[in-house]
């Protein structure tokens, strides 16, 4: 694998934990109404919501980019 493949990757993986953590934990406190739950409940929320982000923002990423440059097109004709 190349380099540059590798750190698209892993800047992926790590992107997509970090902000699974912060969303998941602020709709997790959210949700729960004895919140002395929520270590109980935030790993499992987390590590599903991790599975489900790794993939999505690889998927979204080359739509995200081809749209940018659309609206970027647009806006300096």
């Amino acid at each position: 694998m190349k380099k540059e493949k590798f750190q698209l990757y892993l800047s992926t993986l790590i992107s997509g934990i970090f902000i699974t953590m912060f969303i998941s934990s602020l709709v997790t406190y959210l949700a729960l109404s004895d919140t002395s739950l929520f270590l109980q409940v935030w790993p499992k929320n987390w590590f599903y919501a991790s599975l489900v982000a790794f993939p999505a923002i690889l998927f979204v990423r080359p739509l995200a980019i081809k749209l940018t440059a659309i609206i970027t097109n647009y806006i300096y004709k």
